[in-house]
Order: C-alpha cells, then sequence, then structure tokens
C-alpha cells in the first residue's frame, strides 16, 4: 500500500510544459521532447522485463524510482533543448522499469495461495492508491509554484519529485522478494513468450491497446498548452495553486473510478466498458475541439471553458479504469515465467505507436492550432476504437466473472 501511494509523486508533472516554455522550447518542440520519453520505453520495454522476469521484479521496484529521480533532475541541471531529450529519455527507462512488475508481483502472491480471481479487486485498490498519491504531489507542485513563483517554484517542484522518487525506492527496499518464479532455459523462454504473444485474445488486446494509449496519452499531454490559451478568457487557469488543484482534483477523481471496476465489471459487464472507454474520450476531445474553435472565431466564452475543463475530469473515468482491466486481462491468460515480457511487450507497441503519433499530433497544433489538434486525435481515433471493437473475437469480452 505504501509503494502504491509513493510511486509516482510526479509534483513537478503539472508544470514540466512552462518549465520548457521558460527555457525556450515551442510546442513542437515540446512534442519531440515527448516523443523522446516513448521512444526511450519502446526501446527499454522489453529488455527491462526479460530483466524483471530473470533477475527479480524486486530489484525493478527499486531501480524504476531511481532512475525517475535522476531524469527529473537532468531536465532540472541541463535546461536546454538537448538536457530535455536526455531527461525524458530517463524518464521514459523509469517508467519502463515499472510497467510490468507490479501487477505480476501481485497476481503470482495471489495465485500461490489460490486467490487469483482476486486479482481485479486488489490492482484497482492499488490503482486507486497511486492516482490518490500522485495527486496528493500535484497538489503540492502547486502550492511550491504559487508560493516561490514560476523561477523558483518550477525548479522547487523537480527538487521535491526527485525526493519522492528516492523514498518510493526506499519503501521498495522493505518490500518481500515475492513468490518464487519459474525459470526457463533462453530457447524454451523465447518460445514461451512467442506462443503467448500469437494468442487471438492477446494480439486482439494489442491492437485494442494501441488505440487506447493514444486516447489516453494526447490529451494529458495537452493540458498545459490548453490552459495556456483557455486562460486568456478565464484568467484563474494562470494561477498555479489553481493549476496544481484542478491537477490533485483530476487523479483524485480517477482514483475511486479505479476502485470501483470490480462492480462495475459486474453490473454492465466487460463489453459495456471495453466499448466506453474509448468513446468517451473521443466525444470529450471533439467538445474540447469544438470549445478551441469557438475561442479561435472570436466568439469564445467562460463557460464554455469550463465545459473544457469538465472534459478533462470525464477523460479521467477511463485513466481510472484501464489499467486494472487491461492487467487482468493478460495476467489471466499468460504463464508466470514469461509474464512481465509479455506485459512488457504489449506496452512496448504501445508506446513505439504513441511516439510518432505524439510528434505528428504536436506538430500539427503547432502548425492548425489546439482545435485542429483535438478534432483529428477525436476523428481518427473514434474510427479506430469502433474498428478494433467491432473486429474482435466473437465471445472475448462476454461475461462479468472472472476472465477465462
Amino acid at each position: 500500500m505504501a509503494y502504491a501511494l509513493a510511486t509516482y509523486p510526479f509534483a513537478c508533472v503539472p508544470f514540466l510544459f512552462l518549465f520548457f516554455r521558460q527555457h525556450g522550447m515551442d510546442e513542437a518542440q515540446y512534442g519531440e521532447i515527448v516523443g523522446a520519453y516513448y521512444v526511450a520505453m519502446f526501446v527499454a520495454e522489453l529488455p527491462t522485463g526479460v530483466l524483471a522476469d530473470v533477475f527479480g521484479r524486486k530489484r525493478m521496484l527499486v531501480l524504476g524510482p531511481l532512475l525517475l529521480a535522476v531524469g527529473f533532475g537532468t531536465l532540472l541541471l541541463w535546461p536546454t533543448y538537448a538536457g530535455f531529450l536526455l531527461g525524458e529519455v530517463l524518464l521514459g527507462l523509469g517508467h519502463a522499469v515499472l510497467s510490468g512488475p507490479p501487477a505480476a508481483m501481485l497476481y503470482e502472491a495471489l495465485r500461490d495461495h489460490g486467490q487469483e480471481h482476486r486479482f481485479l479487486q486488489l490492482e484497482a485498490r492499488l490503482s486507486a492508491l497511486r492516482l490518490v498519491g500522485t495527486g496528493s504531489s500535484f497538489l503540492l507542485g502547486g502550492a511550491l509554484v504559487r508560493w516561490l513563483g514560476p523561477e523558483q517554484g518550477y525548479a522547487a517542484a523537480i527538487v521535491a519529485t526527485c525526493c519522492g522518487n528516492v523514498a518510493a525506492a526506499l519503501i521498495a527496499l522493505l518490500l518481500p522478494n515475492g513468490p518464487v518464479r519459474p525459470q526457463l532455459r533462453v530457447q524454451a523462454f523465447v518460445r514461451q513468450v512467442g506462443d503467448e504473444l500469437r494468442r487471438p485474445a492477446v494480439l486482439w488486446l494489442l491492437a485494442y491497446w494501441l488505440v487506447l494509449f493514444a486516447l489516453l496519452r494526447f490529451p494529458f499531454h495537452d493540458y498545459q498548452p490548453y490552459l495556456r490559451e483557455a486562460g486568456q478568457l478565464v484568467p484563474l487557469l494562470h494561477d498555479p495553486l489553481f493549476v496544481g488543484v484542478l491537477f490533485a482534483a483530476m487523479n483524485l477523481a480517477a482514483a475511486p473510478c479505479s476502485a470501483i471496476v470490480p462492480r462495475l465489471v459486474h453490473r454492465h459487464g466487460r463489453r459495456f466498458l471495453f466499448w466506453a472507454m474509448p468513446l468517451s474520450l473521443c466525444l470529450s476531445m471533439g467538445v474540447l475541439a469544438y470549445e478551441r474553435h469557438r475561442a479561435g472565431t472570436g466568439d469564445g466564452a467562460p463557460w464554455l471553458v469550463w465545459c473544457g475543463i469538465a472534459m478533462f475530469f470525464v477523460q479521467q473515468v477511463p485513466f481510472g479504469m484501464h489499467w486494472s482491466l487491461l492487467q487482468e486481462f493478460v495476467n489471466h491468460r499468460i504463464g508466470s515465467a514469461t509474464r512481465t515480457t509479455v506485459l512488457s511487450a504489449l506496452s512496448l507497441a504501445a508506446r513505439a505507436t504513441y511516439a510518432g503519433i505524439n510528434v505528428l499530433l504536436f506538430s500539427l497544433q503547432h502548425r492548425h492550432g489546439l482545435a485542429y489538434a483535438f478534432a483529428m486525435a477525436a476523428t481518427c481515433g473514434g474510427a479506430l476504437a469502433f474498428a478494433v471493437l467491432w473486429l474482435r473475437p466473437k465471445g472475448l469480452l462476454r461475461g462479468s466473472g472472472p476472465v477465462g
């Protein structure tokens, strides 16, 4: 529980775009910098998953936060385009290390006690705690920037983030090692990974995950540019403390969405939730595109901006739900010896695909504006989501009990 709360103490994240702008970066460069983060995750996902399966997942839980601390520290100590690229690469490595081991450790511990059916319930609870911890750190970052001013406040928020990462690594050292995993020879290991990834259900989930991941990540990276522009109509959006409160409130709104996933599955079934997540994201981005279009034609209004802000909270619903649902889907279908590697392979594909999408969308945004970028993401994402869901293997998402 303590590690979940401390995993992502990102006090500086609500202000990173502004920190980059403070040091001369435009929106196209911002897209490239964020793209470097996803390229690094693409390169590191599979190797770190293999290392976790072979050498133990607890080591990854210690290494991941330390890499994040070094990455954020690099952003602060080398505030140039090259330094930002390097810092984001290190952040990508840190996130790659952490992408699979926590859920894999939880699932195997439950399975060893014959309790794997409780995975969704417990993973949803831990996901909620991670969101609460991150949301609290956002509030801290907003307070620091408000009290110290942008020049010193952004730096203080980055330092606070680094300290939180080190604290997470120290907590990880106190965690149990987890159950002993079966070890496979290299050839058998590679063969089993290939067999797992060729399963129709896993292949379908890969396609779904590519679409959902892009729809989740693009608006997240655009919150800060949106607030900066929309602040011309609603000056409160330029207040750092309000921004910290807003980001904290979004995470705290996502936390109960994660915690109630088991009840939602029981009441509505997985098919409804798998449809609702991408389509709600597309509709919310459509509203954001409409608001920015109205503002661009001189017909904007504060109430429309607040409708756009409300869409941030709509997006937190699938953000809160998606991780435990996807983790449950995969963990019940793959073997113990390759579990982290397969999870990393799925994440690898998503990060690699989104790296290009992110650079493209922010380049379009730099040339044509926020409204155009949101509209393109909503339209193309909606069409792809509908196609993937319509073509899923028959009966794949049927039922509300444990995944078979």
